[in-house]
């Protein structure tokens, strides 16, 4: 598989932990050009550019700032294209509904939806001149089914499903894809911050226990390559099953 993405270039949002850094050093394997935004970590995305010094650009900011997309798609008009954006920077604010904050409903509707709509605003006008691109949500299976707890990130990321087939519709005349992930319970990341009882709950209803995060990682280069150009308009869940 290796060398799949080459020549590709993609923008990661949310690059410089958990699954986003796993995808951004897998992307690089397969031979893509990286865009990579990050917030606050940045150690372990320097190492990694020193080893890809030409193939990885680093672009820091906050997604639910408006200037930070902009300067994404500053970095692909620079490299001449953009073939691939991927929105996965995400915060969460778990609480149960009444109790929870305004800031804590708005703090991860700004990052994990008007962060992806801002991301995909400002790179689409790249992808349209070339008439080719692919918009990819990491989304959750939360926006599938729910979870208690979590109405604000569950909603946030449900809203992506919504942007994708907006996306997917609007633009397929122009030769621009669309497609949600929605993973489960990760090793990784937020599934990996949860409290022991929290994670055991989870684990019960699922078929296949915590993913593997580097598996995930694996599918969103799969959806960035010329081999899914036919996934569209879609939600592909990589959850291992989920117990009814």
């Amino acid at each position: 598989m290796t060398g799949q993405l080459r020549d590709r270039v993609v923008a990661l949002t949310g690059a410089g932990s958990g699954l986003g850094l796993l995808t951004t050093r897998r992307l690089l394997e397969q031979g893509a050009c990286v865009i990579a935004n990050y917030r606050s970590s940045a150690d372990e995305l320097l190492a990694l550019r020193s080893l890809h010094p030409d193939t990885l650009h680093l672009v820091a900011g906050d997604v639910g700032e408006e200037d930070t997309a902009i300067a994404i798609a500053a970095q692909a008009r620079a490299l001449g294209r953009l073939d691939v954006l991927i929105h996965n920077a995400a915060v969460s604010r778990d609480r149960a509904l009444i109790s929870m904050s305004l800031d804590e409903w708005d703090d991860v509707m700004r990052v994990n939806l008007r962060g992806a709509f801002l991301a995909t605003k400002h790179s689409l006008p790249v992808m349209l001149r070339a008439r080719y691109g692919r918009v990819i949500y990491v989304s959750s299976v939360v926006a599938v089914i729910g979870s208690a707890g979590q109405a604000n990130y569950a909603a946030s990321k449900a809203g992506l499903h919504g942007l994708s087939h907006a996306v997917a519709q609007e633009y397929s005349s122009r030769g621009i894809r669309s497609v949600v992930l929605a993973p489960g319970l990760l090793d990784t990341g937020i599934g990996a911050r949860l409290t022991p009882k929290v994670q055991a709950r989870k684990v019960a209803r699922t078929l296949h226990g915590v993913g593997d995060a580097r598996s995930i990682a694996s599918t969103i280069a799969f959806l960035s390559s010329a081999d899914a150009d036919f996934i569209n308009g879609a939600v592909v869940r990589s959850d291992g099953g989920i117990l009814f």
